[in-house]
């Protein structure tokens, strides 16, 4: 019978200081992560370690390591569910911007209690102006080499070429 005290256990192995080898023992042999969404992240990720390659790929976006804490637990026994109300530490993404999300999570047991699907209901919206913010940080990044001169001066080929338009950061 799935009770509380075990549900809690499990879920606290991939929060915090997460131990995903450990997770891993718990998980049914087709387990799925599924991240609510629209985003590259979005989708079913299959396998033992599906939460962990998905926190990898997702952590890959900040500047320090991206960790979740499991602020409520609620267990129906009787449909071997569990409700988990999350919220990660504050960060700061690599596009300059803080981020702190609030998500929930479905997580679905068998008759083993081995964990068969967790359902991440994440907030979309802020994951989305994440991304943006990011890409447009790394977009702007590449933008210019040493070798491209600066913003608002006229290139050597530029002048040359008879051209009066000088190179913009825009």
């Amino acid at each position: 019978m799935l009770t509380r005290a075990f549900a809690e256990k499990v879920v606290l192995l991939c929060t915090e200081k997460a131990d995903f080898e450990d997770f891993q023992r718990h998980t049914a042999p087709c387990f799925v992560y599924e991240f609510m969404g629209t985003q590259p992240y979005a989708g079913e990720w299959h396998g033992a370690n599906a939460v962990k390659r998905q926190f990898t790929v997702f952590n890959e976006n900040f500047t320090s390591e991206f960790e979740v804490t499991a602020t409520e637990i609620y267990v129906d026994s009787e449909k071997k569910t569990a409700a988990v109300r999350l919220q990660s530490h504050p960060l700061t993404d690599r596009g300059g911007g803080e981020y702190r999300q609030h998500c929930v999570w479905f997580v679905y047991f068998n008759d083993d209690n081995k964990i068969t699907r967790i359902v991440d209901y994440s907030d979309t919206k802020l994951v989305d102006e994440m991304i943006i913010r990011v890409a447009t940080a790394k977009m702007k990044a590449l933008r210019y080499t040493p070798d491209a001169g600066t913003p608002g001066t006229k290139s050597r080929v530029q002048v040359r070429a008879g051209h009066d338009e000088t190179l913009h950061d825009h």
